[in-house]
Order: C-alpha cells, then sequence, then structure tokens
C-alpha cells in the first residue's frame, strides 16, 4: 500500500492508502466523508510520491466503525 492523498471537486483533502489494478485505485482512510456531499460524479486528484494524477469516483463505501474506501478510475489524458 501507498500513501496518497484524494481531492475530490468540492470536499475537503484527505488522506489514505491506495493499492491499484489497472485503470482503477481502491482509496482507503480512515475519513468519512458526507454521503450526500460524495454521491454524484466526481473528478479530483490523487497525489501520491510526488506525482498528480486525475481520476473520477466510482464509488464510496463508509466502513462500519470508521473510515472509507472509495473506489477511484483514472482518467487517461487524451491523444492529441
Amino acid at each position: 500500500m501507498t500513501d496518497a492523498t484524494l481531492s475530490l471537486d468540492g470536499i475537503e483533502p484527505i488522506s489514505g492508502t491506495i493499492e491499484t489494478g489497472g485503470d482503477y485505485i481502491r482509496f482507503s482512510a480512515d475519513t468519512t466523508l458526507d454521503e450526500h456531499q460524495i454521491n454524484g460524479p466526481h473528478e479530483g486528484q490523487l497525489s501520491l510520491n510526488g506525482a498528480d494524477e486525475r481520476v473520477v469516483l466510482e464509488s464510496y463505501h463508509a466502513i462500519e466503525g470508521g473510515g472509507c474506501e472509495i473506489t477511484l478510475r483514472r482518467i487517461t489524458p487524451s491523444a492529441s
């Protein structure tokens, strides 16, 4: 697992850890988010190891006892 910071449009940045697999990233954090605020499409930025990557929210799940798990999809740059 790698430490990362997730900044989604309209939501305060949160820190957590990620696991990657292809175009998808699983982000886990000790923070829970307001489900009314997180529901709906969100684009954002994932910062890890000094690099930033554009992502879009695929799903959000609060974890019983605290924390959350967020599935993100990488936004690939369009070909010029």
